[in-house]
């Protein structure tokens, strides 16, 4: 399929195109499923291959339909591939296989659940005691370790465990900021992979406010820009909320192994969350894209260039996904302050927010079109975010001249202090030393060479 660029820039939709690069992520996580059985009947202790362990995994791989394909696209599912990849390829301990199938058996369970087929299964807790049907907002508690698997019976929409003479009637359930997307900040699988700041553990009325404030961002989103709205709450499956001890405006972070999950702090500011989630969400969708087409030809996306955002280098993988990130972020801000009317104080500094992202989006993609070799989908993506850029530079010349003048200098100021001269390279100490020997060593022009002394 051909990939119409104007669709990934910005938010696009629901599209046949969307509904494409998601199957593909699909096909690649089954593909990996089935590579499952064969290395667990060589590598598992053999107790483990007694258990019904593979129940849960044939039932995955038999079971197709939209249903199975949503479970394949989870972010902990995600990660689930990610533990397999770097744990189970050599000899692991009898205790991490129980944990690692166990995990397995939770989307499964989910998945029979919803369609009202008959399954049993070998249900083994998390470290905590809880057993998630991933994919919904339920969880089962399951005390006990993570090696001592539970029988677990599914039959016509209903679950017993073994040992219980009565099925289970009402399971605890995970808030949801929308339907699909849960506030999660306790379930092992989903929390183990975020190692950027700290994870925020709420009581139940700050999980409440967090999910509140979330739930209103995605809301007014929906009104300001749908086609956004469409794909975000498609892909998205948790919020996972973290601490913000030095009290910024916000912090976040999102995984390319974690595609569906977005980690961030808290804030009432139901705007501030929504550029949060925007360019988080970016992020992932970029992730997800670069599956498909990597935009950036073999070999560049490692290089490392002067940041517009940050006082250390950057990869210009990374240049792309920030460009585009804060594109979305500009646009949405935009749009928002030509529909709706703020107090003068947040009103200025949505002003600030916006065009000082604009002019960095600019600098990042000077640095990408000077030194990136892209792909034929590549050359039209990175040319329609200039045409793009240049859309909102054109829209913000409302804005007081004093405030544009302001973050132009902010801008320049940053790039005096890190970038080498007017290139796009970064101003590493070793850099800057190379470039005085070369200049010392370089000889000078006719003009530039002092007259003979008359002395």
């Amino acid at each position: 399929m051909r990939l119409d660029e104007k669709l990934w820039i910005y938010g696009g939709g629901r599209t046949a195109q969307w509904d494409w690069v998601g199957r593909k992520r699909v096909e690649a996580v089954l593909e990996a499923l089935r590579g499952v059985e064969p290395a667990f009947r060589a590598r598992a202790p053999r107790a483990l291959q007694r258990r019904r362990y593979l129940a849960g995994l044939r039932y995955l791989l038999k079971r197709g339909g939209a249903a199975r394909d949503r479970l394949a696209c989870h972010p902990c599912m995600d990660y689930w591939l990610y533990l397999w990849d770097q744990q189970f390829g050599v000899r692991a301990a009898e205790r991490d296989w129980h944990l690692q199938m166990g995990f397995l058996q939770g989307f499964a369970a989910s998945l029979a659940l919803s369609r009202g087929d008959s399954l049993e299964l070998d249900a083994g807790p998390d470290p905590d005691g809880r057993f998630y049907l991933f994919g919904s907002p339920y969880f089962l508690e399951l005390p006990g370790s993570p090696s001592e698997p539970q029988k677990l019976v599914i039959s016509r929409g209903g679950l017993t465990i073994a040992g219980r003479h009565s099925p289970v009637e009402r399971l605890p359930r995970l808030i949801e900021a929308a339907p699909g997307i849960v506030v999660d900040d306790r379930g092992w699988l989903m929390v183990h992979g975020v190692v950027m700041h700290g994870l925020a553990t709420l009581e139940d009325a700050e999980r409440a406010r967090f999910a509140e404030v979330l739930k209103a961002a995605l809301a007014d989103m929906a009104v300001r820009d749908p086609g956004l709205h469409a794909e975000m709450t498609d892909m998205l499956r948790a919020l996972i909320p973290l601490q913000n001890p030095m009290n910024h405006g916000s912090v976040s972070s999102s995984y390319v192994n974690m595609r569906g999950t977005i980690c961030l702090s808290h804030s009432d500011d139901p705007l501030l969350q929504a550029e949060t989630l925007i360019h988080e969400y970016c992020h992932q969708k970029m992730n997800q894209l670069l599956v498909v087409d990597p935009i950036l030809m073999p070999g560049q996306s490692g290089q490392i260039f002067y940041s517009p955002w940050r006082e250390d280098a950057r990869r210009l993988r990374g240049l792309l996904l920030g460009a585009h990130a804060f594109l979305n972020v500009a646009r949405y801000l935009s749009r928002s302050l030509s529909r709706e009317s703020y107090p003068e104080a947040e009103h200025i500094e949505s002003m600030v927010n916006v065009s000082r992202r604009i002019l960095q989006v600019e600098e990042a993609l000077r640095t990408l079109v000077r030194y990136g070799d892209f792909t034929e989908f590549g050359r039209r993506f990175v040319l329609g975010m200039w045409r793009e850029a240049g859309v909102l530079n054109h829209a913000i010349q409302w804005f007081p001249p004093a405030l544009l003048k302001e973050q132009r200098d902010a801008c320049d100021d940053h790039r005096r202090k890190f970038a080498l001269g007017s290139t796009g390279f970064h101003k590493s100490k070793d850099l800057v030393d190379k470039v005085a020997r070369v200049a010392f060593l370089t000889p000078k022009s006719d003009d530039e060479v002092p007259a003979p002394s008359t002395k």
